[in-house]
């Protein structure tokens, strides 16, 4: 899956919202399929995504859905968004209120039978599953490993909903002061990493209006290791695509540093002084995550970031 600095929700239900969906500036829109809907509306959200995705797709956005669970949902809903809405313009599915491996790998054998039959690339429609009941967030590492197209998780404090119910917590606040939840995303993060999830995300914010507590939580995010947020209101995009932009400055340094270490490889070094701090193949290693994620925003950086992220031999 391509970097991600912010995936906006929009209701499927919501036509207009749907057609305008590119114009709000996110990286990613996830087109809803469940909470957002009631359920005498979800034959209708479907309809209205299915009808919509490629000209989304056309219009250069790229476009997720939501989806309403796995295929043993006893509503029988997911069944049929899976064969609505799995195309070639859908990058992925967010999987909602996953509880075991099972689920996924269930899930996956469904999408492969699914492109198989359609003529697209097995494994092509990947995977955001989302951590949400306390089932999940004891199996972070084992739903990611169920299938190979889980891409990447949802995470985050979510005052109210399903993470808070599952948890029981009461809510302090945003970022830091969140603490009774900094465990719950610092361990889903762990495990996320630990089965090669590049660019795992937080989120959301349900306080529309407290833009200074958005904020707090997405630089919170970011600096625990996060690349990115998931948003249920269009003013959270543009907090998003600033706070998770790579830093020019901090770009230019670690572009800097590969080049350092490659010159001193070359010299049979493997160590050297950068800019007054000692590097090595670890760092480098940071130095490779970084660039890439940048890579993908070059426009907005305004660089032009041409650099070798091969391994070095180390």
């Amino acid at each position: 899956m391509e970097p991600t600095r912010s995936a906006l929700f929009i209701p499927g239900n919501r036509e207009s919202w749907v057609e305008s969906a590119h114009e709000n500036g996110a990286d990613v829109i996830v087109l809803d399929l469940e909470d957002s809907v009631p359920p005498d509306e979800k034959e209708t959200a479907r309809d209205i995504v299915a009808d919509n995705v490629a000209d989304l797709h056309e219009k250069g956005q790229r476009v997720h859905v939501r989806v309403n669970g796995h295929p043993n949902d006893t509503e029988g809903f997911t069944t049929h968004d899976l064969e609505a809405v799995v195309r070639e313009e859908v990058e992925a599915l967010v999987v909602p209120k996953t509880r075991e491996p099972e689920d996924v790998a269930r899930l996956d054998a469904v999408l492969t039978h699914i492109e198989r039959r359609e003529g697209l690339e097995v494994g092509s429609t990947e995977l955001n599953v989302s951590i949400e009941t306390a089932q999940a967030m004891r199996q972070v590492y084992e739903l990611c490993d169920a299938a190979d197209r889980v891409a990447t998780i949802g995470c985050g404090a979510v005052k109210g909903t399903d993470t808070n119910y599952a948890l029981g917590f009461d809510w302090t606040g945003p970022g830091r002061e969140g603490i009774e939840t900094v465990h719950l995303r610092e361990q889903a993060l762990m495990d996320a990493r630990a089965a090669s999830v590049e660019y795992p995300l937080a989120g959301t914010y349900v306080d529309v209006e407290d833009i200074e507590g958005l904020r707090k939580d997405m630089q919170f995010s970011k600096e625990m290791g996060y690349t990115g947020y998931v948003a249920i209101h269009p003013s959270h995009v543009e907090h998003a695509n600033e706070i998770f932009l790579p830093d020019a400055d901090e770009v230019e340094y670690w572009v800097g540093a590969l080049e350092a270490m490659r010159d001193a490889e070359a010299e049979g070094k493997s160590a050297v002084r950068y800019e007054g701090d000692m590097i090595d193949i670890a760092n480098i290693q940071t130095a490779q995550r970084y660039i890439g994620y940048a890579q993908a925003f070059e426009d907005e950086l305004g660089l032009s970031i041409d650099t070798d992220l091969t391994e070095l031999r180390g």
